[in-house]
């Protein structure tokens, strides 16, 4: 009986090939999907400690400024409306999403938000973003109590809203698209900001923005319709002390006269057309010069309403419409570049 020889190439290569079948099995392993329990605790910007699914598939808007931000990011995970789309609204949105249930919206002057549709769509989680309201702390428990649904609320204001995209991208495993669509938003701040600089205090242009029928209703200084104003170089020509939440303050003309802007912008229902043909309105000199603009409207208000990121192209817009020689953009390429990036569609 011949022996067989081992020699010590062969026993090393038999260690290497056992080394490299754990590595293999390991690596299996960690592939494994992701169980549709599992779940992972995440901190909100209020600092609340939310238990959340790791896989979170489905999504609700708190309203409608939420609603725009998640469909930028993340759209084919939107399974719910704040509210529908008009026809004019749907010339920018695929139409696989126009016939998705409208759940209403959670704040606003008319709370319209329905539970039962919300919960009926079984969403993974709901999610607010804007500005922290008064009592948004248990505001967001009370909600997820009620719905038996986890309920984040991201910061978002202008200022704050490229972090809001970091954040979202970190929620939803959207990093990559959430980074692009920052760094549009820092970009687009930082030369706002070089813009405003190269202003002379003295050659700044007071602007109204009216809205309503007519356009006797506006929104003064530190409100978040209005702030675009400010961001673009120019100065909010309502300065009143105090507005009603949500803005849309009635005014007199007769006060618009004392204001007396440089410039008019109109929107969410007020025209150029209807000013310009108003015998009250002809004699402010903003009129006389022709200095009245209607803010672009589609899909979303391009100033204000809602105060989402469709006021990012509003700060270019106003900002060239006011100092041309400073804010150099072509208006258009840009609209187009950020409808593609934030709108998925076509300008």
């Amino acid at each position: 009986m011949k022996k067989i020889k081992y020699s010590i190439f062969g026993a090393k290569a038999l260690l290497v090939f056992m080394a490299l079948i754990c590595v293999f099995a390991a690596s299996c392993a960690r592939k494994k999907p992701v169980s549709e329990t599992a779940t992972r605790v995440w901190s909100d910007s209020l600092g609340r400690e939310v238990t959340l699914p790791v896989k979170i598939e489905r999504i609700a808007p708190s309203g409608p400024l939420a609603q725009i931000i998640l469909y930028s990011l993340c759209p084919d995970r939107i399974i719910g409306w704040s509210n529908s789309f008009s026809e004019e609204q749907k010339r920018y949105i695929p139409q696989k999403y126009w016939d998705k249930p409208t759940f209403g919206q959670f704040y606003g002057r008319n709370v319209t938000m329905n539970l039962e549709a919300v919960i009926a769509a079984k969403p993974d989680l709901l999610i607010d973003l804007g500005e922290a309201k008064p009592n948004i702390h248990s505001d967001m428990d009370g909600l997820s109590a009620q719905i038996g649904i986890p309920v984040v609320f991201i910061e978002a204001t202008l200022e704050t809203m490229s972090g809001a995209y970091r954040a979202l991208g970190d929620l939803l495993g959207e990093e990559k698209a959430a980074a692009e669509l920052a760094a549009y938003i820092d970009e687009t701040f930082e030369y706002a900001a070089a813009c405003r600089a190269a202003i002379p205090e003295k050659a700044k242009l007071s602007v109204y923005m009216g809205e309503g029928k007519g356009g006797l209703r506006t929104n003064a200084q530190g409100s978040v319709h209005s702030d675009v104003i400010d961001y673009a170089g120019g100065v909010n020509a309502v300065d009143f002390n105090h507005e009603p939440p949500g803005g849309m303050q009635p005014v007199s003309l007769e006060q618009v006269f004392i204001w007396n802007p440089d410039v008019i912008i109109l929107g969410a229902g007020a025209s150029t057309n209807e000013v310009k043909a108003d015998p009250g309105w002809q004699a402010l000199p903003a009129v006389q010069k022709g200095r009245v603009y209607d803010i672009p409207q589609q899909p979303w208000n391009w100033v204000g309403r809602p105060p989402s990121i469709n006021r990012l192209i509003g700060i270019k817009w106003l900002g060239n419409l006011l100092y041309p020689d400073i804010f150099k953009c072509d208006i258009n390429a840009e609209a187009k570049r950020f409808y593609r990036l934030f709108y998925h569609a076509e300008y």
